[in-house]
């Protein structure tokens, strides 16, 4: 397992590292989208605030009663900017930990606080594992170790969010789709919570899985056929919307109505 520092950066290093971010990503983007326009998974007809769960990429978050849409946006658009940038700019599977890091930099840059020190974690053999329950195992073991009150909504969440999956067809199929590599898959889990003062807690687990065979099209709820690698990644982290300055609100916008529609989707569970 390797311990990866919580980041130190001063405002002006946060300002700084998500123009960058934008000057590096959004031309790629610009190039992915050439000719493929289209509408995102909801549209404004549909009352999204009633919805509780959305992809985003290839991860899967829960939204509890109680989180208000104000936040549900701030939740949505800082996590596609910070797992995006990332996954462009360290696309490769040998550059693992060098995208967790540069993710948690985004986290960070957007006004996100980290508790502990996250960490990516690297298995040699995955063979026989069902990966649901591993994301899952995953993100209690980090709300296990919470304190204060928001352990058993971040637990709930988590839970409803593998149900709620399993039973929305159209919701997986994006889900697989995003995450699936043409060696492997990656999947990720996060559950949040919002206390009495507005702040949000999020619990995120991640797991990237590999196989020298090729594309193994390992479906979320069936068990490793093939032995391959595995990295697990998790975090805790936090954000106040006083956190989330004009300037930074400015970028994930700019960023959000850039990418490709169908990396996001908010749906019921």
């Amino acid at each position: 397992m390797t311990d990866i520092t919580a980041v130190e950066m001063s405002e002006a290093q946060c300002l700084e590292f998500i123009e960058e971010s934008l000057k590096e990503t959004l031309p790629v983007i610009q190039q992915q989208q050439a000719g493929r326009r289209v509408r995102r998974a909801v549209d404004g007809v549909i009352d999204t605030d009633k919805l509780n769960a959305a992809i985003l990429n290839s991860t899967m978050i829960s939204f509890p009663e109680g989180v208000s849409h104000r936040n549900k946006t701030i939740i949505k658009r800082t996590f596609l900017f910070a797992d995006l940038s990332a996954q462009i700019k360290f696309p490769n599977e040998q550059d693992q930990v060098q995208r967790w890091e540069h993710m948690l930099k985004g986290m960070k840059a957007m006004g996100w606080t980290m508790f502990g020190n996250p960490t990516i974690n690297y298995q040699e053999s995955a063979s026989g594992l069902l990966m649901s329950n591993l994301v899952l195992d995953i993100a209690k073991s980090m709300i296990g170790g919470l304190g204060g009150g928001l352990g058993p909504i971040l637990k709930l969440g988590a839970e409803k969010a593998i149900e709620g999956l399993q039973a929305n067809k159209e919701a997986l199929k994006l889900y697989e789709n995003n995450g699936k590599k043409g060696d492997g898959a990656n999947f990720g889990l996060a559950s949040c919570a919002q206390d009495s003062d507005g702040e949000v807690s999020l619990v995120m687990s991640a797991i990237s899985y590999y196989t020298t065979s090729g594309n193994t099209k390992i479906a979320f709820f069936d068990k490793t056929s093939s032995s391959g690698r595995l990295f697990q990644s998790k975090g805790v982290f936090s954000i106040h919307a006083d956190d989330y300055v004009k300037r930074k609100e400015d970028a994930a916008n700019k960023f959000y109505e850039a990418v490709d529609k169908r990396l996001e989707m908010e749906f019921g569970i």
